[in-house]
């Protein structure tokens, strides 16, 4: 059974807001997976996290990003150190709240567009993710890399790139992450970008066009959920939808109107039309 989830971000203002009782709120509204941004993976209490989540009967993912401290392709050995650093507190975080996946952007910083040197910083990304891949093998993740659109990265924009990025690597420790948001930007056909990456599918965002909730904007659902049959995915299904402006991480995911009325609202009606929708062939 395929199980659909949240992320917890939805609801915060800050990113350093509690998520204990964000992991209810998902609960409530019907979701089976709770995910957890760890942006700042040392700050977490994972020991309380995990408690809550199994209280609750919840299961969790993970997604994080780096910056341009935490850069892996940087020409700075000492950058990609930290960034190493960054990675290995979230695979071990993952691990310890039971996550089978750490997605984002984990591969190069977000919205970092250097002028100079970009077949190096490749070079630099697929050596230090070779790195990556042998720690979530020590911790039982898979890392996924998020195909992100052209405003937020430069390294993999399509799935075509991506899959050459895991080629390059050559480890089963790294897959694809995608989100319908970003397809909808960079691929001409989502459903068929869904049935390229294959079996090299790790972890899928569903998000309208628009950031709004599933279901109030152009992404043909039946297309891609007929794709992610057509593959065999069976990982989680996950909404990672911001509609709230306020705070910084409305104002960090560029939200500067309301895109739902009643957050809580807004999030049963996501569960159950992920549920519907992606209800196993």
């Amino acid at each position: 059974m395929r199980l659909i989830g949240i992320h917890l971000s939805y609801w915060q203002v800050r990113w350093d807001d509690d998520l204990v009782p964000l992991i209810a709120r998902a609960r409530r509204a019907g979701f089976d997976v709770a995910e957890f941004p760890l942006l700042a993976p040392a700050s977490l209490d994972y020991l309380t996290l995990r408690a809550a989540l199994d209280e609750l009967g919840m299961r969790a993912s993970c997604g994080t990003g780096l910056g341009p401290a935490t850069d892996i392709t940087h020409p700075d050995s000492s950058v990609r150190v930290e960034g190493l650093a960054h990675l290995q507190a979230c695979i071990q975080g993952a691990a310890q709240l039971g996550s089978p996946v750490l997605g984002g952007l984990t591969y190069a910083p977000w919205a970092v567009f250097p002028r100079e040197d970009l077949a190096g910083r490749r070079r630099q990304c697929i050596d230090s993710l070779r790195q990556v891949a042998a720690i979530a093998a020590d911790h039982g993740v898979t890392v996924c890399l998020e195909v992100v659109n052209r405003f937020e990265g430069y390294l993999i924009n399509t799935v075509r790139q991506g899959l050459d990025t895991l080629d390059a690597v050559g480890s089963p420790w790294l897959k694809l992450h995608l989100d319908t948001f970003h397809l909808n930007i960079e691929e001409d056909d989502i459903s068929a970008a869904v049935r390229e990456a294959g079996s090299q599918l790790g972890h899928l965002h569903c998000v309208e066009n628009n950031r709004k909730v599933p279901g109030q904007g152009h992404i043909p659902w039946a297309e891609v959920r007929d794709a992610v049959n057509a593959i065999g995915y069976q990982g989680y299904i996950v909404a990672e939808i911001f509609v709230n402006p306020e705070g910084e991480v409305g104002e960090g995911m560029r939200i500067w109107r309301p895109l739902a009325d009643d957050l809580d609202g807004a999030a049963r009606q996501t569960a159950a039309f992920l549920k519907r929708e992606f209800a196993d062939a």
